[in-house]
């Protein structure tokens, strides 16, 4: 979002404001931090679309949360999952022609709906459902669907460890900036910030505090995290609760390798490099602008300066003392570095 844009009621210029305040929706009330625009010259407030549509995500972020309503992109994966259209699936769940599409989309479901969705993961109530629904399938295409499933109920799980081991948490919440943990935008920011930024200064120290900036900057601007990783407050600023983890994985796929350098007072410093190509397709438009925002504000930085940067953020200054974790929503609009 814009800090200054011109004013619609004289030929002032307004700067963007915020404020803490409480807002009701579906008879529950939820913290915010509201955003509108105050004019330099005339002192009228007011709002955009995109200032009201930064506090309502807030909202239904929360509210989402609270009542376990899947977020967006796990009902993108569910459907998926089952290799069908989202006008099938909203026949097979008897949602209306857009229906399913829609809670795609956005659209917040009523909690029974959304309890019918959360529960049509598990493949065996799903074909319970389709059966009922054959009506709606030509004959090869519900044989085929019904393969998917029975591959689904019986194959192994082959996924690695790290999927459980990337991160604190798994599933949105506002401890992964109320997005679900990305491996591809993850290695892919870091081969990004390797690429461009000063060779000598990527160490784990820069690239952490590079990840960080890059998710609570987009949280500060558009009420989601880039990557969905959880971040630590410890002695040298916020880092992934799991980075550890991320670099080792990262390094035993070969998609970055660790380059051991010589420093002048006789230690050694353990520096990233990789020939990946970085997949901007990964990352939608405004993704990709906190990037570019991010890498134009640091990439020339030494390590020790970005360093400092971030012990100078309220979430660092609050939280480190006892190693916490960092929320999105209570941190990300005190953002002060970038």
């Amino acid at each position: 979002m814009k800090h200054r844009i011109e004013c619609p009621y004289c030929d002032g210029y307004a700067t963007s404001q915020q404020q803490s305040k409480e807002l009701t929706y579906r008879k529950e009330v939820f913290k915010v931090v509201a955003h509108y625009f105050k004019c330099e010259k005339c002192g009228e407030e007011f709002t955009t679309t995109e200032s009201d549509t930064l506090t309502m995500t807030q909202v239904h972020n929360q509210y989402r949360e609270e009542n376990k309503i899947l977020f967006p992109e796990e009902i993108i994966a569910i459907r998926e999952k089952y290799q069908l259209s989202a006008a099938k699936m909203s026949e097979v769940l008897g949602l209306g022609a857009n229906g399913y599409g829609n809670y795609e989309k956005g659209e917040m479901p009523l909690p029974a709906i959304a309890n019918l969705i959360s529960t049509v993961a598990r493949p065996e109530i799903f074909e319970e459902l389709l059966d009922n629904a054959k009506m709606h399938f030509s004959d090869n295409a519900f044989n085929k669907i019904k393969n998917r499933i029975a591959t689904l109920i019986n194959e192994k799980k082959q996924d690695s460890p790290y999927h459980f081991t990337l991160n604190v948490f798994n599933k949105p919440n506002n401890y992964t900036g109320y997005k679900i943990p990305d491996s591809h935008k993850i290695a892919n920011l870091l081969i990004h910030f390797i690429q461009v930024c000063v060779s000598a200064f990527n160490d784990k120290l820069k690239l952490n505090k590079l990840l960080f900036f890059t998710d609570f900057c987009h949280y500060k601007h558009h009420g989601q995290s880039v990557t969905g990783l959880s971040y630590r407050a410890i002695k040298y600023g916020p880092v992934p609760a799991y980075y550890d983890n991320i670099y080792t994985f990262l390094e035993n796929q070969q998609v970055i390798v660790s380059d051991w350098e010589c420093l002048n007072n006789g230690g050694v410093r353990e520096i990233f490099k990789t020939d990946r190509i970085f997949e901007h397709t990964l990352f939608t438009e405004e993704e990709m602008a906190t990037i570019n925002m991010v890498v134009k504000r640091f990439k020339d930085i030494p390590t020790w300066d970005i360093v400092e940067l971030s012990h100078k953020e309220k979430s660092w200054r609050e939280l480190e003392i006892d190693r916490k974790l960092i929320s999105y929503q209570d941190y990300a609009f005190d953002l002060q570095s970038v």
